[in-house]
C-alpha cells in the first residue's frame, strides 16, 4: 500500500508540473492573488502527502503488530489525536491561509492609484468599459487591457443571470450578479496575454464564454486605448451603410458610443487577437464566416440571422469591419 502511494503521489507531481505552462493553470501564477492562492494549494498537497504517509505507515503497522501484545497507545489517545486534534490543527491551518489568500483579492486601499475596469457579462460575451480615457469613458468587447505592476479593479456587473469572472494565473474568481456591482483586485507581475473564463454556469454556450486579459507597461497601454478610441466608422463607404441597416441595431461601431448594447462594440474588431468571447482567433476571414454560419460556431447564441442579407453585402461588412 504504502509503495503505490508513494509512486501514484509521485506520478501526480509529475502531471501538475506538466500543466504549468498552460494558460488556464493556477500551478503558474502571474500576480500576488495568485500567489496566495498556489501557496494554499501546495500547503494542501504537500499536507495530504504527509497524512497518506502517515496513515499508511500506521496500516502497515497494524498488519504487522503482534494481535497479543497490548497497543502503545490507548484508544482514547488516538481518537483524541487523530480524530479531534489533527482535523482541528488542519482546518485552523486552511482557514488562515484561505482567510489571507481571499485578502489579496479586496480592493482595499494600497497607497496606489488602481486601474478601473468595468465589465458586464451577458451570454455569452463580456461588454468592457474603461471609465475615463483622454476624459470620456471607452467601450470594448471580450479583451481588457490593463497596465504590469498596478493594482486593477474589476467592477463586476451581470445583464442577465450569474456568471462568474476568472483570470486563473492572476487570481480566484468572483461572481457577476443582477442588479449588483462586486468588485475584484488583481494585479499582473508580468506582461503578456492571460487567458479568462466564466466559471459559473450560464447557459448553453457557458464554455465558449472566455476572454482575454493583455497587460502592458503604461506607455504601451495608453497608446493601445488611444488607438481603440480612434476606430471610428467610415460614415461614407456602401458597407458602413449595410452595417447600418443590418446590424446596427445590435451592435455599435464607434468606441465612445455604448448603445445598443445587445451586442458586442465592433469599433475595434480589427484590433482584437480573438472573436467571439475568445472562440476564434481573429484570422482573415474568421468574421465572414461568422456572419454567415454562428448558429453553427456557437449553436443558440443570441445574434439574428443574416440568411436574408446577400453575399456581398456581408463580405463588404466583414472587410470594412476587419480593415478599421
Amino acid at each position: 500500500m504504502f509503495p503505490q502511494s508513494i509512486a501514484t503521489a509521485a506520478a501526480l507531481s509529475v502531471v501538475l508540473a506538466a500543466t504549468e505552462e498552460r494558460p488556464l493553470s493556477t500551478l503558474a501564477p502571474a500576480g500576488p492573488a495568485a500567489v496566495a492562492i498556489a501557496d494554499v494549494w501546495w500547503w494542501m498537497f504537500w499536507g495530504s502527502l504527509i497524512l497518506l504517509a502517515l496513515v499508511s505507515a500506521l496500516a502497515l503497522h497494524a498488519m504487522g503488530r503482534n494481535s497479543e501484545r497490548s497497543a502503545p497507545f490507548g484508544s482514547r489517545v488516538l481518537i483524541f489525536g487523530g480524530g479531534i486534534a489533527l482535523p482541528l490543527a488542519v482546518i485552523t491551518a486552511l482557514l488562515f491561509h484561505g482567510v489571507r489568500s481571499g485578502d489579496a483579492m479586496l480592493p482595499r486601499d494600497v497607497g496606489v492609484e488602481p486601474f478601473r475596469v468595468e465589465v458586464t457579462a451577458r451570454q455569452w460575451w463580456w461588454a468592457v468599459r474603461y471609465p475615463d480615457v483622454d476624459g470620456a469613458p471607452l467601450f470594448d468587447a471580450n479583451e481588457i487591457l490593463v497596465p504590469v505592476g498596478r493594482p486593477i479593479d474589476f467592477a463586476l456587473e451581470s445583464e442577465d443571470v450569474i456568471h462568474a469572472f476568472w483570470v486563473p494565473r492572476l487570481g480566484g474568481k468572483l461572481d457577476a450578479i443582477p442588479g449588483r456591482t462586486n468588485v475584484l483586485r488583481l494585479e499582473a507581475d508580468h506582461a503578456g496575454v492571460y487567458r479568462g473564463m466564466c466559471a459559473e454556469f450560464c447557459g448553453a454556450q457557458h464554455a465558449r464564454m472566455g476572454f482575454h486579459l493583455i497587460a502592458m507597461s503604461e506607455d504601451d497601454l495608453e497608446q493601445a486605448l488611444r488607438e481603440r478610441a480612434a476606430a471610428a466608422p467610415d460614415e461614407g463607404a456602401d458597407a458602413a451603410r449595410g452595417f447600418e441597416r443590418h446590424c446596427a441595431g445590435c451592435h455599435s461601431s464607434d468606441g465612445r458610443v455604448g448603445v445598443p448594447a445587445a451586442g458586442p462594440n465592433l469599433a475595434a474588431a480589427a484590433l482584437r487577437r480573438h472573436l467571439v468571447a475568445g472562440w476564434l482567433r481573429n484570422d482573415s476571414g474568421q468574421l465572414r464566416r461568422w456572419l454567415e454560419d454562428h448558429q453553427t460556431i456557437k449553436p443558440g447564441n443570441h445574434m439574428s440571422d443574416l440568411g436574408h442579407v446577400d453575399p456581398a453585402t456581408l463580405d463588404a461588412i466583414a472587410a470594412w469591419l476587419e480593415g478599421r
